[in-house]
């Protein structure tokens, strides 16, 4: 407790210290209150398998607790526009259930928009999936593009525009083709030819199948084209494929130059064969 001598050096203190804030603001401007942040999140849904090798033959019920899994960890960690990958629409081979619809149902998005780039019926299967993005903000101008190179393993991409601190922002949820790089480059070709002229700034994420270790590299090709930056693109802490031994980053967010990192995080949790990633951003001015 300060005495009754004590107080007028306290006093003095804080009038020293307001007069600093008083001529710092007066001479300078006072400094701006913390930026709004936005947490965006991706990750790939591996049809609802969990760690399984294939989802063909998985029961239902362990399709669902699956699904329940991701949705405590997309729970817990509440981002403002999660995209996801190997999203299915009703399959026979993952449940015959919307795994979409349920995500969203149990985690309160009322903002969703699914684009479904494989249709397996002209197999004669019942099986569609694709990519989507689940947001608690109004999704806007979605579309839905499917990619080339190949039929089976077709990949693609949706994007759609969002408000975030009274600015226009484009996000996106891409799948790139995994077996091979060739492929990824017809890909990105296309990708960059939709996105090049959207006339306002990009997040870009998904499971684009690449690493950053050379200049061909898909990863590298999508940033240095669309001018998008990674968060430290060289880092061991940051792998997210197998997520049971990750050795692998192939799971990214990109963003334009107009935008920062605040915070990057890779989440532990094993709910697929790859682990999800989630940042939080701002508008850097």
């Amino acid at each position: 407790m300060l005495t009754d001598a004590a107080q007028p050096c306290r006093t003095s203190r804080q009038a020293i210290r307001l007069a600093v804030v008083w001529l710092c603001c007066s001479t300078v401007g006072c400094a701006n209150p913390p930026a709004q942040t936005l947490r965006v999140a991706s990750l790939n849904l591996a049809h609802g398998r969990g760690l399984a090798a294939n989802q063909i033959g998985l029961e239902r019920e362990s399709v669902d607790v699956n699904l329940n899994s991701i949705a405590a960890v997309v729970a817990r960690e509440k981002p403002d526009v999660l995209a996801v990958q190997e999203a299915d629409a009703s399959s026979s081979w993952s449940g015959s259930f919307d795994h979409v619809r349920r995500l969203a149902d149990v985690t309160g998005y009322s903002h969703v928009y699914h684009g479904l780039h494989f249709d397996a019926a002209a197999l004669r299967l019942k099986a569609s999936y694709g990519t989507a993005l689940l947001a608690s903000r109004e999704l806007n101008h979605a579309v839905s593009y499917r990619l080339p190179a190949g039929t089976w393993h077709s990949k693609g991409f949706v994007m759609a525009d969002i408000e975030f601190a009274g600015r226009p922002l484009l996000v996106t949820s891409v799948h790139l083709n995994s077996m091979s790089s060739s492929a990824r480059r017809k890909q990105i070709d296309r990708l960059v030819s939709i996105l090049e002229d959207a006339g306002k700034p990009i997040v870009l994420m998904g499971d684009l199948n690449s690493q950053w270790h050379h200049e061909n590299d898909a990863v590298r090709l999508l940033a240095s084209r669309l001018d998008l930056q990674p968060y430290y693109p060289i880092s061991d802490t940051l792998m997210t494929f197998r997520a049971n031994a990750p050795g692998k980053r192939i799971d990214w967010i990109l963003i334009s130059p107009q935008l920062e990192f605040v915070d990057y995080r890779v989440w532990p949790d094993r709910v697929s064969d790859h682990l999800g990633v989630s940042a939080e951003l701002r508008w850097r001015d």
